[in-house]
């Protein structure tokens, strides 16, 4: 697998091993110790969607909701949620195609003895290779990238599909062709909303979609 850009990494301060806090400080800003986590506020007028203290609530109030034994979250980026499943005491798998950012989150799992699991992989070879199934599936912010980027699907029921098949419920935050990053990357392409949506109704027994912390990049609930 290429990596086709650095992880977004501004800081790791690494605590102890007696509960002192890890600072994580790049695309998603939390502190966590051995048996706490804390989202912080980082939204700027560049980047209004990374993860804040209101989408980490958003997700815990679902999450609690769904209380699943199985979750994970397929571009994990620094681990956050992955994390948050895990000192919840919920078996927690984090998926990230780039390197850089499995091995930041196996550094602080091992700093912190959290019982995590990252893999290194795409979704090509994860929907080949895994037969895990799941209760909770997060897919924040890389639609667009699975479809044009740094993997090639382009065509939307075979994307979704192969999300589906992966759990029961799954939440996606999906960036739209009217989004900047999501028209950059998919300008060429048949990439849209619509399709999107299409797609869900294709491959889910019922969805709905939630607002996001912008207007073009809304949540979708997902069951199977």
């Amino acid at each position: 697998m290429t990596t086709l850009e650095r992880a977004d990494i501004e800081s790791i301060e690494f605590g102890g091993h007696n509960g002192d806090i890890t600072r994580v400080r790049g695309y998603q800003n939390y502190n966590v110790s051995d048996s706490h986590i804390k989202a912080l506020e980082n939204p700027t007028a560049l980047r209004p969607w990374v993860d804040t203290e209101v989408k980490s609530k958003f997700f815990t109030d679902i999450f609690n909701d769904i209380s699943p034994k199985r979750y994970v979250d397929f571009g994990c980026n620094l681990g956050y949620y992955v994390f948050l499943g895990s000192i919840a005491n919920v078996d927690s798998v984090g998926i990230d195609y780039n390197l850089e950012y499995i091995s930041v989150c196996n550094a602080i799992k091992a700093r912190h003895k959290l019982k995590a699991t990252f893999k290194h992989t795409n979704l090509e070879n994860w929907h080949a290779e895994d037969d895990n199934s799941y209760d909770l599936l997060t897919v924040f912010n890389v639609i667009h990238h699975l479809y044009n980027r740094t993997e090639q699907y382009k065509n939307m029921d075979r994307l979704v599909h192969d999300f589906a098949m992966k759990s029961a419920t799954v939440l996606f935050e999906f960036p739209t062709e009217r989004d900047k990053k999501g028209h950059k990357w998919t300008m060429d392409t048949d990439y849209s909303q619509d399709l999107f949506e299409s797609s869900l109704t294709n491959q889910f027994s019922m969805w709905k979609k939630i607002p996001g912390q912008t207007e073009e990049r809304p949540y979708y609930l997902c069951n199977a």
